[in-house]
């Protein structure tokens, strides 16, 4: 009765810490795969340089950088003025149509070096530094060409633009050299204006610490979820709909970032590369949303075969009629043996099944695609398959009677 009741509390008890275990790591599950990601992808230095440099092969970045470096230089050349200066009055009419040369001329320059190797070892040294700087400024310290003024993050694009002069020389581009820097207020560019940066700001400053740890915080709450709670099925089906919901939640988020992004670049000569620039930098979040989509699919599949409903029980019954068959095929078979060790090791075969999925999915797998989730699945599922089979296949060993003593018992007082 009362060891009955007090077991029963515990249980209970159990069950509640559980549920408000999962209830956390759920809630904590977007904001860790978001800061994962940002961690990986933007606060890296390296990894950034190895996501961004693809993209000076990008054709619509090319398109980009070069129609601003050619408006810049075409406006710094003031090509119109300085013809009408140099020319004598009667041909003064000629003048736009030179001018329109010079500019093709230049425009062509550009697009040859754009396509050149020479393009690519500068946009990753021009990319290298502006993020460094970005990081900088984000933590408090601004340096190089990003810099905080008020409540705006300013790019300077001087450094660049010298930059980019000066490979334009070199690869005699006309009239490269004549071409003046602009001033330093019509060379910056506004990054984030408050309250952007106070959110950047803070996000960085409360990611940064976090961010590499806190995914495995998530997987390890779940987990602890997972041993306290008695229905495992019924947790199991929950942490599906928690990794689709999720997956949901990440994807209305990329939607909104690109809504932004393209908001933000709209009439600039920048906005033809975004969606590029864009889908290359949340290339790493967007295959992880699609695989943990499907691995919520997978671990709601399980839960409703594991658990107590009547699909799912004639689901198992269907199974175990197959796995019978297959084990009875095989018990005259030497396979038979180790079936017998699998079946006496079958919980510890499944624990060390979980426990390698986990290891290769959080350790090893990178970057994790839904295709590598679905293979690694399947992977799963065919040794579950051969663990059942093995441990049907083990032959039942009937207990011999204890032999019956048929002597008579001698009297001890005799």
């Amino acid at each position: 009765g009362h060891v009955e009741e007090q077991m029963s509390g515990q249980g209970r008890g159990r069950g509640i810490a559980a549920w408000v275990i999962f209830t956390i790591a759920a809630i904590l599950l977007p904001i860790a795969l978001t800061a994962f990601w940002a961690q990986r992808t933007l606060t890296d230095t390296e990894r950034y340089v190895a996501t961004v440099a693809p993209l000076s092969e990008d054709p619509t970045i090319q398109q980009a950088v070069g129609t601003l470096v050619t408006d810049k230089a075409v406006a710094q050349l003031d090509v119109s003025n300085r013809l009408d200066n140099i020319l004598p009055p009667a041909l003064h009419p000629l003048a736009p149509i030179l001018a329109g040369g010079v500019t093709t001329l230049i425009t062509r320059g550009v697009d040859a070096f754009l396509t050149s190797p020479d393009f690519h070892q500068l946009w990753v040294s021009i990319n290298k530094t502006i993020q460094r700087s970005l990081i900088a400024a984000l933590s408090g310290n601004p340096t190089g060409p990003v810099t905080i003024q008020g409540d705006q993050v300013i790019l300077d694009t001087g450094d660049a633009l010298t930059a980019v002069k000066q490979k334009l020389v070199d690869k005699g581009i006309p009239f490269a050299a004549d071409i003046p820097i602009p001033a330093k207020a019509d060379r910056e560019v506004v990054l984030l204006t408050s309250p952007q940066l106070q959110t950047a700001r803070t996000a960085y400053a409360i990611g940064q610490p976090v961010a590499q740890w806190l995914i495995y915080l998530v997987l390890a709450l779940f987990i602890l979820a997972l041993v306290l709670v008695r229905n495992k099925p019924r947790m199991i089906l929950g942490l599906g709909i928690a990794a689709l919901i999720s997956a949901v939640l990440l994807k209305a988020g990329l939607a909104f970032g690109e809504s932004t992004l393209t908001d933000t670049l709209a009439g600039t000569p920048l906005a033809v590369g975004q969606q590029a620039f864009y889908s290359i930098m949340t290339s790493f979040l967007v295959d992880g949303t699609r695989a943990l989509f499907l691995l919520g699919l997978i671990l709601v599949g399980i839960g409703w075969f594991l658990g107590n409903t009547s699909t799912g029980r004639k689901a198992r019954a269907l199974a175990g009629k197959v796995g019978d068959s297959a084990g009875d095929a095989l018990s005259e078979s030497p396979v038979a043996a180790a079936g017998t060790w699998v079946k006496q090791h079958r919980g510890a075969l499944y624990v060390g099944l979980l426990a390698l999925m986990g290891i290769l999915l959080v350790f090893f797998i990178d970057p994790v695609t839904p295709a590598r989730v679905g293979i690694l699945a399947i992977f799963a599922i065919l040794v579950a398959v051969a663990i059942e089979i093995l441990s049907r296949s083990a032959k039942e060993t009937t207990a011999l009677p204890a032999p019956v003593d048929t002597e008579p018992t001698s009297d001890v007082n005799a």
